[in-house]
Parts: C-alpha cells; structure tokens; sequence
C-alpha cells in the first residue's frame, strides 16, 4: 500500500515536471519594469555612498531634474546600436549609424550617441545647465545635465566606461516633456556589449 502511495506520489510529481512553463507577456512586462525600476532606485541610492553629487542651479524648470526619472515608458520600441540599447517612443526612427555614432529622431526631439569628445558638462551650455546629477546608467557612473534656453531644452550625459571608451549621450527636445522622454531614454540606456571592441 505504502509503495503504490509512493509510487502514485512519483507519477504526479513526474508528470507536473514535465509540462512546459506557462508564458504570459503580463507578467514579464511588470517583472521587467520592476526589475529596471529597482535598478535605477538602487543605483539613485547608492550614489551619495560614493561620493557623487547632486547640484541644482537657479529656478526649477517646471520641476524635472535630472536625478529623477519618472516617465511610463508603455509601449515604446526597442533600439539599439554598436554604443548602446534603450528605448525610445514609437515615432522614432534611426538617422543613421557607425562604430562610433548613432541618431534618432522622433516628435520629441532626437537622441546622439557617441564617444565621448569633451568635458564631462554640457560644453558651451554650462551657464544654462538648469540641472545635474551624477547617477549610474548600466551600472557604469554617468554625469546628467539638464540644459534649457530659450530656444530649446537639452538632456546630456557622459558615461565613464570602465575598459572603454566615455559615452556621450545628447537629446535635443522642443519641450519640457520632450526632455523628461529623453531624459528616461538616457537614465535607462544599456551599453552595448560590443562597445569597446570595435574601436
């Protein structure tokens, strides 16, 4: 009796092991957007605890900083380039790219990416950085710079790459929500894994 029991036992156990895991794109949807928001949170908090800075000059513009990242990102696309992957909303599209540059462009603006040419601000905007913060993209630390002019509103990032070469990242956007969609882009950038082999 004990060894059908044991045996009746082993044949559930057997045949629940042998059916294929259940898909559900729900589910990986909220996993995947918990997981990149724990990311960035972790790394948000953290960055005091390695001497990096936050810095916000003058006025606030309309209350987006550059140390907060809070854009629902649903149903954006995927891109991606031999520097970085991120995504970025459905109308971009791809101006062109190389080993060391890629562009899209889209109705909020467009995103740059390149190796990294300067100083670690926003070059000739320094006097219009209205703010800054130095955060981690990809696990690799990054300073942010928010620049607004009278003309346009600017995210720029440089991502220092350990065994590779600093990442630079500019979008250019016509408005302030235009900016934070840039600004998420960029805060949730992953660095290709052939940046650095190709140089």
């Amino acid at each position: 009796m004990i060894a059908r029991r044991c045996l009746t036992v082993l044949a559930i156990v057997a045949a629940a092991a042998c059916r294929s895991p259940r898909f559900d794109a729900g589910e990986l949807a909220l996993a995947e957007a918990a997981s990149d928001s724990l990311t960035l949170a972790v790394a948000d908090s953290i960055s005091p605890d390695h001497g990096f800075s936050v810095r916000q000059q003058g006025a606030s513009t309309e209350t987006l900083s550059a140390c907060n990242d809070h854009v629902d990102a649903a149903g954006w696309q995927s891109v991606g380039s031999s520097i970085i992957e991120t995504e970025l909303p459905p109308d971009f599209t791809s101006g062109g790219q190389t080993s060391q540059y890629a562009n899209w462009s889209g109705a909020a603006g467009t995103l740059r990416v390149s190796s990294h040419r300067g100083a670690a601000h926003a070059g000739w905007w320094t006097d219009k950085i209205t703010s800054e913060c130095d955060v981690f993209i990809s696990g690799s630390p990054a300073h942010v710079d928010l620049v607004s002019t009278t003309y346009a509103r600017a995210v720029y990032a440089m991502i220092q790459v350990r065994d590779a070469p600093a990442i630079e990242l500019e979008g250019q956007a016509r408005t302030v929500n235009g900016q934070a969609q840039l600004l998420h882009a960029i805060r949730t950038a992953r660095i290709s894994s052939a940046w650095g082999r190709t140089q």
